[in-house]
């Protein structure tokens, strides 16, 4: 599987500190990880990718916020800040690198639009549900063994949550062939374009 067309949209784009992003990031932005810990690196292993982890930019008043998926929590929102400065109360940045972009059908909104304020809503109905575990073994079992399909639930990896919040407001996301979603399907999106990496 080699989904390069994503991935290189990425490549020699701008790097720019989080400090100068803040007023350009928007409600509706994609967050992009490319993480160096082990299940990040099965991830892009498994979906031919340099990004492990997606999620979704909320702007709230001054706070920009990212509404995902993780294995320990499953659904929840923490600031964008928290991956720069203390990723997991480490008080250290997140070992990899950080990505944002634009889905371009959201380029023209801002929060009082009714699309924004719906996939807003979508994504917190959506919080404290669990993580699909089970969906990365299938992934894996699937990759390389060549069995599985996926299953649909109200568990969700961080791709599917992105993936459920986006078809509730009409933008839809193409899969693979089996109905498995990784962050590299919504990032080769021709709809989706890189704003920045982050520095």
């Amino acid at each position: 599987m080699n989904y390069a067309v994503g991935t290189d949209k990425f490549k020699n784009i701008t790097v720019d500190k989080y400090e100068n992003l803040i007023n350009v990031l928007k409600s509706g932005d994609i967050f992009f990880c490319s993480g160096n810990y082990l299940v990040s690196e099965l991830i892009k292993k498994v979906s031919g990718s340099m990004f492990s982890h997606t999620g979704i930019i909320i702007k709230w008043g001054e706070h920009t916020l990212v509404m995902e998926s993780v294995e320990d929590d499953g659904v929840r929102m923490v600031p964008l800040e928290h991956y720069i400065n203390n990723y997991e109360n480490s008080n250290k940045r997140y070992n990899g690198s950080l990505y944002v972009a634009r889905h371009k059908l959201l380029e023209n909104l801002n929060n009082e639009d009714e699309m924004i304020r719906n996939l807003i809503k979508i994504g917190l109905s959506l919080l404290n549900r669990s993580y699909d575990k089970n969906e990365i073994a299938r992934i894996v079992a699937r990759i390389g063994l060549g069995i599985g399909r996926h299953e649909d639930n109200e568990e969700y990896i961080c791709s599917e949550f992105v993936n459920e919040c986006f078809k509730k407001i009409g933008i839809e996301v193409l899969t693979d062939s089996e109905g498995y979603i990784f962050p590299e399907h919504i990032a080769i999106d021709q709809h989706v374009y890189p704003i920045a990496q982050i520095e």
